[in-house]
């Protein structure tokens, strides 16, 4: 997009948030009549913090230079959604800085059947904090039974250095470990100041782990990449996966982990026979909802299955 184009797509934009707006909705004083719907640009740039003539330039598609901290101002006067969150920063050529994440999301039912219906290829889904959400019966076989984490950190994170047998279970751990690392960097470094739940993840790590402390030390940043896993599994032996990374539509930051067999390799039928030998349990498996007592430390045991 051309650089006029997208300043009066700005403008275009800005104007059509405002004319959305009434004053009931954003308990500010209606006055008499208006003329127009929506609010002013007045009242917008009161709301926002920036002097009425910088907003009617803005809405005029002149050249301006707008700040990440104007752009959050404006996203919060116009009550915008997310996906308009988004869309503001983008025409202002500002990245778009995440929200803050809940410490676990629930997902829906139709993603939960998805899971359920992949079979044999493990799948689970993660939150913006990392978080396991729910997870497939193939999941738990290949990888952990993500129930039996200590509560509050059912999160891949500390599974990848905490949990008790993952360092053997993962061919190449240190290699692995450090590439998760640079991928949680990335996310963690544009978190906003205030969420607590990740520092409070890191800090213990750094306290507890000798790995993550070294490594953490070395501030390597990856962007999210799929790449292959050989898994050393216990039962099942030598497996060869290739992760896929999907993201959940209206649910910021979280994302669908799918681990398919590697062609040319026996993994379909290990992971198929190690299937087989768990199904003689009474109660079929359905992919995992959350419970509180999964994501938040407390006094109570956790219930059996």
């Amino acid at each position: 997009m051309e650089n006029q184009q997208r300043l009066d797509e700005l403008a275009d934009f800005l104007r059509t948030r405002r004319a959305r707006l009434r004053p009931e909705d954003i308990a500010f004083p209606s006055g008499p009549r208006r003329k127009t719907p929506g609010l002013g640009r007045e009242e917008v740039a009161e709301r926002a913090g920036i002097s009425v003539t910088w907003y009617t330039w803005l809405e005029q598609g002149r050249e301006v230079n707008v700040s990440f901290r104007t752009v959050e101002s404006l996203a919060n006067a116009l009550n915008l959604s997310p996906h308009e969150r988004t869309h503001l920063f983008e025409l202002a050529n500002h990245y778009t800085p995440p929200g803050p994440y809940p410490i676990a999301q629930n997902v829906t039912d139709t993603v939960r059947r998805m899971l359920d219906q992949l079979g044999n290829m493990p799948a689970y889904v993660v939150d913006g904090n990392w978080n396991y959400v729910t997870w497939n019966e193939a999941a738990v076989r290949v990888f952990a039974d993500f129930r039996a984490l200590p509560a509050g950190r059912c999160n891949l994170l500390w599974f990848t250095f905490q949990a008790e047998g993952s360092r053997t279970l993962f061919r190449g751990w240190d290699a692995y470990a450090k590439c998760v690392l640079a991928q949680f960097r990335g996310d963690y470094i544009l978190r906003p100041s205030g969420e607590v739940f990740l520092r409070d993840l890191v800090e213990e790590l750094i306290d507890t782990d000798a790995d993550f402390c070294k490594w953490w030390a070395e501030h390597e940043v990856l962007k999210r990449s799929d790449w292959r896993k050989v898994i050393e599994h216990p039962v099942a032996g030598v497996l060869e996966l290739d992760a896929l990374s999907l993201e959940v539509p209206d649910a910021p930051g979280t994302r669908i982990m799918v681990y398919t067999p590697a062609p040319s390799t026996d993994t379909a039928q290990r992971i198929e026979a190690l299937m087989k030998s768990a199904r003689s349990a009474k109660k079929p498996f359905e992919a995992a909802r959350v419970l509180d007592n999964f994501r938040y430390p407390r006094a109570a045991s956790v219930p059996e299955k």
